[in-house]
């Protein structure tokens, strides 16, 4: 009974614990399937207020956007977006909500690599992606590392299809591009897709998710079909309005009124049209960079000068942020500082503001900005129109200007401009005189301004000098004279100047410059160094020479008593030491053969200089002649005949700085003659140009005016740079800097092409020809050396035949030589100057106005020194000249 007792007990008590566990269960079902239920519910909630948004609103923007929010916040996602997908495989997010900190990627264009074309027709045939864990899925590594940036854990991608889509409604949707990805006008078309992130964690996502945003995506087809039909209505309806007004247009004829006011609108719709073209093709045309911004600082406007300019193309930057910044401070705000661009949009006009702005390669251009608001009919602000002008180069050009100008101002000569008129008296006025002039005749600026240069001379003015200072003057030569002038005090200064005639663009001459140098102190020292040398050689020719007889063994045996007076010793200290004893160890080597070799030997007549030893200590230079001869005792000996010449090697080197300095003065007033001329001209000739551009705006619309003032500036600047590099070559070869870097060249070749490209610079009237003899071969010689030598001769033989005629290069290959024979029927060069062809700015008395630097052959002579050559000049005035170069074979390998 017990044991029924317990049995019944423990079946009641299972059974209970089976009902409750039932119960359990049942509520937990319950549960998650009200929890489905919800969830089913606000899908479909959500579906059918995106449905109802559809079907009473044709704004796709909205519909969009509202899709990525309700999304976002069904699905409590971390981002959502709508992804386009372009006709040239590119894409981008064209809406999106993303919760912080997650980067946004809304309006982000990317390439085609992101999404391939496999892709496309995957998801276009339906394709879901669900990817719970971007770092378990099966993708691409650089797909997982482009979402990772993102910051993308999971992501959920459901394609927006458009079923039997017509071909010509892709085209309008795509703004007239046909979509390349649609094979057939019955395929499926895949307009963009619906993405979901999760970017906290990885998710898995649920059926129920899934089946909302394939729902979703559907309703977003309808509503792009919507859209696209909605667009095609609006289309027909315009059509339909054009055809209604056309037929208006024709039943008002009748009406005379209406139709003179129809003529009246439509000669100001092509007044209007006009205007726009003319204004357009003003802004494409303008030599100045124009840009127009919106309120929001994007581009508008972007002509081409401004692409030239900063280097953008239109494309890069329309409807962009500037590129030009325009966020400046400026410096007169007061309080809360303001930029330039926000200063232009409250109203305010900037002009010729200068400032320093980037280009797209990163470098940097001095620009003149002008900048003005732009405003509508209401007269309400919409934007920004600016102006710009590229100023580096006149900068550059500038500065130039002002490092001559500091060169002639801060110059030691005094550099004084002159009128060229009139040469008579009173004489031409003085316009400029520098800060050198002041301190070497006491003479400030306004005392001499207006005034002649005559004001200078005096009493002990060499009139003689002054003539031929006249008669240079009269035929518009250079000249250089050496005066006693007077200064303001009244006191005498010698005065060494170089007079140059200035003249324009025309060749008219318009002004004289003289270099000026008081060499009062070089006169006194070449006072006194004579007065010094007439006393030395008077103390040498008067002097007794030593004469010293030297045994075999170096000992001294002999030594005459002029001795004391040379050296300082007695004849008791010399008399039986060592001749060696007294001599330099540095002079020994070269002199002992000489001094004690008893042996006739013809160099033993010869003198010879070696440093001896003063009782004092110093060193004594002297020169001695020695012969061997017998004594009385048949003994062969060696006598000495010695003189000191120290002084005389003091006083030699004493007149070789004296003549290099004459040398340098001389060439150093030549480079001022030259330089004078060759730098101002050009100079002026820039600044003139430059000028006109600046201070005439309408030239910059004349386009060839602007042309020939731009190639005025580059002309004026290669002829300098030229003159520069010649002066580089001249002074690196001088100094044994200048490269020699020989290699293999055809030079039959070269010559003949380098003659074709000189005769296209020459024109018509020259005619050069060129000729070559004997067996042509490969040489190896400097190509950049070579082609300034042959630049230097055509152009010489061009420039100085002013009335054209044949210029002949031949080239000659001989046996152990090359020779090349340049020839010309010009001016020539007159004998007296043909001994100074290769000295520095040196040019021929009879080049008149023929411009030059007396650089050329210069240049060429170096040339053909570093290649171990020869040059010889033979030339006629009024026959014309031959330079004839000859180059050892030997030379090349």
């Amino acid at each position: 009974m017990t044991s029924f007792f317990v049995i019944g007990t423990c079946f009641s008590l299972l059974f209970v614990l089976a009902i409750a566990t039932f119960f359990v269960k049942e509520r937990k079902r319950r549960h998650r399937t009200e929890k489905l239920l919800i969830q089913q519910s606000d899908r479909e909630r959500l579906v059918t207020q995106i449905a109802l948004q559809i079907r009473q609103s044709l704004d796709l923007d909205r519909v969009l956007s509202t899709t990525v929010r309700e999304v976002q916040r069904f699905l409590q996602a971390d981002r959502v977006l709508i992804y386009r997908l372009w006709s040239d495989g590119t894409g981008s997010a064209i809406h999106e909500t993303v919760l912080p900190p997650y980067p946004s990627i809304l309006g982000q264009v990317f390439p085609e690599e992101v999404f391939p074309a496999p892709y496309h027709r995957a998801y276009s045939l339906g394709k879901i992606l669900t990817i719970a864990n971007v770092e378990q899925c099966e993708m691409e590594v650089c797909l997982r590392d482009f979402v990772k940036q993102f910051g993308v854990r999971a992501k959920l991608v459901v394609p927006i299809i458009q079923e039997n889509r017509d071909r010509s409604q892709a085209k309008s949707q795509d703004g007239g591009r046909l979509d390349l990805n649609q094979t057939d006008s019955s395929d499926p078309h895949l307009w963009g897709i619906l993405i979901a992130h999760q970017c906290s964690q990885s998710r898995t996502w649920e059926p129920l998710e899934v089946e909302l945003m394939k729902q979703l995506a559907t309703q977003v087809a309808i509503a792009i079909q919507q859209s696209e039909l909605y667009k095609q209505l609006q289309e027909i309806n315009t059509q339909l309005e054009q055809r209604v007004q056309q037929r208006t247009t024709e039943l008002a004829s009748v009406n005379t009124s209406l139709r003179a006011e129809i003529l009246e609108r439509q000669r100001t719709e092509i007044a209007l049209r006009h205007t726009n073209e003319t204004l357009q093709a003003l802004v494409n045309a303008s030599p100045r960079a124009i840009f127009m911004l919106d309120l929001e600082g994007k581009v508008k406007i972007w002509n081409p000068a401004a692409e030239q300019m900063f280097g953008w193309k239109e494309a890069e930057v329309i409807n962009q942020p500037s590129p030009i910044r325009l966020d400046d401070q400026l410096d007169d705000c007061l309080g809360d500082c303001t930029t330039l661009q926000n200063s232009v949009l409250q109203g305010k006009t900037y002009t010729r503001v200068e400032l320093s702005r980037p280009k797209k390669d990163g470098s940097e251009i001095d620009i003149i900005f002008s900048a003005a608001p732009l405003t509508d009919v209401n007269e309400q602000i919409g934007g920004i129109v600016a102006v710009i002008a590229d100023i580096t180069e006149q900068k550059r050009q500038a500065e130039q200007v002002r490092l001559l100008q500091s060169v002639v101002v801060n110059t030691n000569d005094a550099v004084i401009v002159t009128e060229a008129e009139n040469i008579d008296a009173p004489g031409p006025r003085i316009l400029y005189v520098n800060e050198a002039f002041t301190r070497i005749t006491g003479y400030q600026p306004h005392e001499v301004l207006g005034k002649t240069p005559r004001i200078l001379q005096g009493v002990k003015t060499d009139r003689a000098e002054l003539q031929k200072v006249r008669k240079a003057l009269l035929a518009w030569e250079s000249v250089t004279v050496e005066v006693i002038n007077y200064r303001k005090d009244g006191s005498e200064f010698w005065n060494e100047f170089s007079l140059v005639p200035v003249a324009n663009s025309k060749g008219w001459y318009t002004h004289w410059i003289a270099v000026q140098r008081d060499t009062t102190e070089r006169k006194q020292v070449e006072q006194a160094l004579r007065h010094s040398e007439q006393s030395f050689r008077s103390l040498i020719e008067n002097a007794l020479d030593i004469i010293m007889i030297i045994e075999p063994s170096g000992t001294i045996s002999y030594v005459s008593p002029s001795v004391e007076k040379v050296l300082g010793y007695s004849v008791a200290e010399m008399v039986g030491a060592k001749i060696q004893d007294f001599v330099h160890g540095d002079d020994w080597m070269i002199t002992r053969d000489r001094l004690t070799n008893i042996a006739p030997h013809p160099d033993l007549q010869r003198q010879i200089e070696f440093r001896h030893r003063h009782q004092d200590g110093t060193w004594r230079i002297l020169e001695a002649i020695s012969q061997p001869f017998v004594d009385s005792a048949d003994t062969l000996l060696v006598m000495v005949n010695a003189r000191d010449i120290t002084e005389r090697k003091r006083l030699d080197e004493t007149r070789l700085a004296l003549e290099r300095e004459k040398e340098l003065s001389t060439l150093k007033t030549r480079f001022f003659s030259m330089a004078s001329h060759e730098f101002r001209t050009p100079l002026s000739t820039a600044l003139a140009a430059a000028q006109v551009l600046e201070n005439s705006p309408h030239e910059w619309d004349n386009t060839e005016k602007r042309l020939r003032n731009l190639h005025r500036i580059q002309d004026a600047v290669r002829n300098m740079v030229q003159l520069l590099d010649d002066i580089l070559t001249i002074n690196r070869a001088e100094t044994g800097k200048l490269a020699f870097n020989p290699k293999s060249l055809s030079l039959e070749a070269y010559c003949r092409h380098f003659v074709e490209e000189m005769q296209l610079n020459a024109g018509n009237h020259h005619h050069l020809t060129f000729n070559c003899q004997g067996d042509s071969q490969n040489v190896y010689l400097d190509e950049k050396l070579w082609r300034s030598l042959l630049a230097n001769l055509l152009s010489n033989a061009i420039k100085y035949s002013p009335q054209g005629g044949d210029i002949s290069l031949d080239l000659e290959f001989q046996m152990d030589h090359i020779i090349l024979t340049v020839a010309d029927r010009g001016i020539g060069i007159p004998l007296e100057d043909q001994k100074q062809l290769f000295e520095p700015f040196h040019r021929g008395k009879n080049v008149k106005t023929i411009s030059g630097t007396g650089l050329g052959l210069v240049v060429v002579k170096k040339c053909v020194d570093l290649h171990q050559g020869t040059i010889e000049i033979k030339s006629e005035v009024g026959l014309g000249t031959i330079c004839r170069i000859a180059i050892p074979m030997q030379f090349y390998n």
